[in-house]
């Protein structure tokens, strides 16, 4: 765990300068001067965008991290495959553009006529999903290479910063909402720029147009797109979904609505985004030298780390979730999706506790079981969605999501237990949440006070202080101890 922990660390800082920036763009500068139809159009073309790319890409991400290791020693065979998948991501983008603009008026009946302005805006869908497609790849190029750090400079805090200064600009009159709307194609643009940049720079990439080198493995790689496709896919639909139902079936102001709770609940699975992105290379790596020792120890580690800081992160925003709203700009019109929060804010716990289930059967022999997922997925999911939503609402939907992702990552964890017999659980994981449990009836006893910053910034550091005390007495990380005994004793 200490590797990861160490090559994770630049990335974890920077994805959390991230949240900060996402942070002010969701709970402050968009409530403030964005109406609630209006932050829903802007989720739901990157949400659309997002939902499109497994497809658009054809699993290229993963199949690029998965035979790079097979690749890396012949500059000639690394080209020709960067390549190959470059040229699979441009056919894929063509076939899926021509077809949802072949079927644009069956689509656009599914949508209720709150949401009829989403239409307005698909050219600027376009543009940025092909943006974020060819991005993906240059993103898995680095990834392969152990660099995410320029990744998450690009996702996590650049688009964050440059969509806050159009809002600013908005909220000064330089620009309307339609110039903001189209300026994020150019702030996606930008971000793709400086990957290509950095990469050819890294490491001479030159496009190939002859795939000589690696027709043989060419069987190989196709099949392996193919299943790692439906897994990319059906992740995606877990996680975004619920957005796209949301705007079909309620409208986008709703949309708004759910997306800003949906942020909020989101926060506790920020640790899992660094550690998972340095994981992938690390097990393609293990997987391919047959090292499973060294897979079931990290396997475990990253579940009792993530479970470690996703429970504190939960216990935090229960606590804080009515002052944060109070924080809210024009808390009204969002306070009707704070229930979401609990509910998202859980389901990502439960991601986090399985560690990297997904990501282990795809780059495992075991990778073709992402059919069978896929399909139970694509059913729950959608089915829930449909059942759900029309009921209950936007809570509908963050109760789908939550009941699909539990049944997602309890099925990989049986298989995985059945197949591979390791499991990301041990006694520790259980420790881990009755002291949550505990920690939080504590922070019942904690004197409320008037000021709400004030009154989340005590409660925060006193039950932090709490739990992290409690964790490191009962030893639940032999790591965390280590680290805190060798900076004490350094002192």
């Amino acid at each position: 765990m200490s590797v990861i922990l160490k090559q994770s660390f630049w990335s974890t800082i920077i994805i959390y300068i991230g949240v900060l920036l996402g942070f002010v763009n969701s709970v402050i500068l968009f409530p403030k001067y964005l109406s609630t139809e209006q932050i829903g159009l802007i989720r739901q073309i990157i949400s659309a965008a997002i939902i499109l790319i497994p497809i658009t890409t054809f699993g290229a991400s993963a199949t690029y991290v998965k035979f790079y290791p097979s690749f890396k020693d012949d500059k000639n065979k690394k080209n020709e495959f960067f390549s190959f998948q470059l040229f699979i991501i441009l056919i894929s983008y063509s076939i899926v553009y021509l077809i949802i603009n072949f079927f644009y008026e069956d689509i656009k009946s599914l949508f209720t006529q709150k949401s009829e302005i989403f239409f307005q805006y698909f050219d600027v869908l376009f543009l940025i999903l092909f943006i974020m497609s060819v991005s993906s790849l240059f993103e898995s190029y680095l990834r392969a290479r152990y660099h995410t750090i320029l990744n998450n400079i690009i996702n996590g805090v650049s688009n964050r910063f440059f969509t806050g200064i159009t809002v600013i600009l908005l909220s000064y009159a330089f620009i309307d909402f339609n110039t903001l709307i189209n300026l994020q194609v150019y702030i996606y643009l930008l971000g793709v720029i400086i990957l290509i940049y950095y990469s050819i720079h890294k490491d001479k990439i030159s496009i190939q147009t002859s795939f000589i080198s690696i027709k043989k493995s060419f069987k190989k790689i196709l099949d392996f797109s193919a299943f790692s496709f439906l897994g990319s896919f059906s992740n995606i639909i877990v996680l975004n979904v619920d957005v796209l139902m949301v705007t079909s079936i309620l409208g986008l102001s709703e949309t708004g609505i759910y997306t800003t709770a949906f942020y909020i609940g989101m926060i506790i699975e920020i640790p899992r985004r660094a550690i998972s992105q340095i994981s992938i290379p690390f097990i393609s790596e293990q997987v391919n030298n047959k090292n499973f020792e060294k897979i079931e120890k990290n396997y475990k580690d990253v579940s009792l780390h993530q479970m470690l800081i996703g429970v504190l992160f939960l216990i935090l925003i229960f606590i804080n979730l009515q002052n944060i709203y109070n924080l809210l700009p024009n808390s009204k019109n969002f306070i009707s999706g704070m229930d979401v929060v609990y509910i998202i804010a859980l389901s990502k716990l439960v991601m986090m506790s399985f560690s990297y289930s997904s990501e282990l059967i795809n780059f495992s022999k075991y990778y073709k079981f992402t059919v069978v997922t896929i399909i139970i997925l694509a059913f729950l999911t959608i089915s829930l969605n449909l059942i759900l939503i029309p009921k209950f609402g936007m809570i509908g939907a963050a109760y789908a999501s939550l009941i699909s992702i539990s049944v997602f990552n309890l099925i990989k964890f049986i298989f995985i237990k059945i197949k591979m017999n390791i499991t990301p659980f041990s006694i520790n994981s259980i420790k881990i949440i009755v002291v949550g449990i505990i920690v939080y009836y504590f922070s019942d006893f904690i004197p409320d006070l008037d000021n709400p910053f004030l009154d989340i910034i005590i409660k925060s550091v006193i039950t932090s202080l709490v739990y992290i005390i409690i964790v490191i007495t009962l030893k639940i990380s032999p790591e965390l101890n280590s680290i805190i005994l060798k900076n004490v004793t350094k002192k």
